[in-house]
């Protein structure tokens, strides 16, 4: 801003007022992608936990149908777990809605909470203030659970009674597990160092701070509400897995003797269902839920939909071991295959035949390499490179021999090729695994390059020509660029340059300047320089990932 007895011009005060938007816009764009990665892991949290919760539940329903005396036993305590689990989940999904209720207003909190869209919980992208650092701090560190506000560190905060609401939960399931007296103290010791739900230790405190701080005030205190709602997230995925280990713990003295199986099936598992021309379809023939030590025969029949008794003296025999069958089959024409069998099992009432069925397909070997950007590689900088083929593109592999490489994803690579290579071809090769060996997919030819030296100009544009000094001094800086049809994004910087100021005819001694902007020198000869007069802008060394350049002169008359 201006001194009082030098007010600003209009023109000053629009500039000073384009400068702070253009902060406030800077700082928002950081903002936004921090608050975006906070979507992310909030989404990513909840996923988790949803996973987790879908493979307890399994666990229960399984537990649930077995009528074994231990299985009984690991039930009736199983469903406590389940309860007072679900009671925990409940109490911080409850607190984490009364946060956004908090933070965003009632109406707008349950909007969303019933939104379809929002698969019933409120997703940190949809919170409005989620930047809000004060209102979940008092919220938790300053209000009892009835919402009054109460003083600083009173043990009737909520962020307190959820500490205490932990320890009960993490006290009850641990009293649910067998006595220490019947239960080895390994396995004791292991479920309490790995039961996780740590609230009792002090933190060390943040931000260069000394000395420690609870809990609380380490997860609570100046946090936004989005980093709040996130920790809310965490702490149920650790309720989650204290509930799967001691879940564990209750049925681990379940083995596969005391589970009593209601159906018995035959299983086809393939190593893989596409399979090489030249190469052998391999898959494993089993059957679920049996006994390994018993006998195991195996019939089978290649383009058949289904195998009968009567038609084993057809078919194809397999004599397996430790309850497994290993069938191969050679690969034969390119195209979809499939096949039938029978497993034979010895039992009391004598023998019963199971039936399996499975398809496969056979492919020629193929493969493509191709540059993202263009049909050649520029030595110095990575290139952008994809692979495909006719398998999935995680058995492939590709081969540049002498470069560098880096995989940046499935399938695609940054190769860089050493300047040595210049004027020379490189012929990459593609492998796929198949099983334990190798099989070669294809290969691509490649020339290699010289990255091609930038373009050089006074600010963005200025390549030369008539200039005004006011033109000059407004793009006080030398810059270069690739030219448009130059496929990559390479940046170059500026290192050093030479002005040479011819004034009626006279040519002065060069100033030799570092870097890329205008210093004082270069400064005071544009103002001091008169109409006709020349600047030569010459011996511009730029560098960049491809090498050092000397760019082209710039030559400027001024008007």
């Amino acid at each position: 801003m201006g001194a009082k007895n030098c007010p600003e011009t209009p023109r000053q005060q629009m500039i000073g007022m384009m400068y702070l938007v253009l902060t406030a816009m800077l700082a928002l764009n950081v903002s936004k992608d921090i608050l975006e990665a906070f979507n992310v892991v909030d989404d990513t949290l909840a996923q988790s936990n949803v996973s987790v919760k879908e493979g307890i539940d399994f666990k229960y329903a399984a537990l649930a149908k077995d009528t074994t005396a231990k299985a009984k036993t690991a039930n009736e305590k199983a469903t406590q777990l389940r309860q007072l689990t679900d009671d925990m989940v409940k109490y911080i999904e409850d607190s984490r809605l009364e946060l956004i209720k908090y933070v965003d207003g009632e109406k707008k909190a349950m909007e969303q909470l019933n939104d379809p869209a929002n698969n019933g919980r409120i997703p940190v992208a949809k919170i409005d203030g989620k930047d809000n650092f004060d209102k979940p701090t008092w919220f938790y560190l300053r209000q009892d659970e009835n919402g009054n506000d109460i003083s600083e560190n009173n043990p009737n905060c909520r962020a307190s009674v959820m500490r205490a609401k932990i320890n009960e939960y993490k006290s009850a399931i641990l009293a649910l597990l067998p006595d220490s007296s019947n239960m080895e103290k390994e396995r004791k010791k292991f479920v309490m160092d790995n039961l996780g739900l740590e609230v009792d230790k002090e933190y060390v405190r943040g931000n260069g701070d000394k000395g420690t701080e609870s809990w609380e005030m380490h997860n609570f205190n100046h946090l936004i509400c989005a980093g709040t709602v996130i920790l809310l997230s965490k702490v149920i995925g650790e309720v989650r897995n204290a509930e799967t280990l001691v879940l564990d713990e209750l049925t681990k003295g379940i083995d596969a003797n005391d589970f009593k199986f209601d159906a018995v099936t035959g299983r086809a598992i393939p190593k893989s269902q596409i399979v090489f021309s030249g190469s052998s379809y391999e898959s494993d023939i089993i059957v679920a839920a049996f006994n390994s030590s018993a006998d195991l025969e195996v019939y089978y029949k290649i383009g058949a939909d289904t195998l009968t008794e009567d038609q084993l003296g057809s078919a194809e025999h397999l004599v397996g071991a430790g309850g497994i069958a290993k069938l191969q089959i050679p690969a034969g024409g390119v195209g979809d295959h499939k096949f039938a069998g029978l497993i034979k099992v010895k039992s009391p009432d004598g023998y019963k035949y199971y039936g399996f069925k499975d398809t496969y397909s056979v492919i020629a070997p193929s493969a493509t390499v191709a540059a993202d950007k263009m049909n050649v590689l520029y030595a110095g900088i990575p290139n952008p490179v994809s692979i495909g083929g006719s398998v999935d593109v995680k058995r492939l592999s590709v081969n540049f021999p002498g470069c560098t490489m880096k995989a940046t994803g499935d399938g695609h690579y940054d190769v860089t090729v050493p300047a040595s290579l210049i004027g020379k071809k490189v012929t990459a090769t593609v492998t796929a695994r198949d099983g334990n060996s190798s099989k070669a997919m294809g290969s691509a030819e490649f020339r290699v390059k010289k990255v091609p030296d930038p373009t050089s100009y006074l600010g963005a544009n200025i390549w030369g020509g008539k200039r005004s000094k006011s033109e000059l001094l407004a793009n006080p800086f030398i810059s270069a660029r690739m030219g448009d049809d130059f496929a990559y994004d390479l940046k170059w910087t500026i290192n050093s340059y030479r002005l040479t100021v011819i004034s009626k005819g006279i040519e002065g001694a060069p100033k030799a300047c570092s870097g890329g902007q205008f210093d004082g020198s270069v400064t005071a000869a544009i103002n001091s320089a008169s109409a006709g007069t020349v600047l030569v802008f010459s011996d511009i060394k730029a560098t960049s990932i491809a090498g050092q350049r000397t760019l082209r002169d710039i030559t400027i008359r001024i008007k």
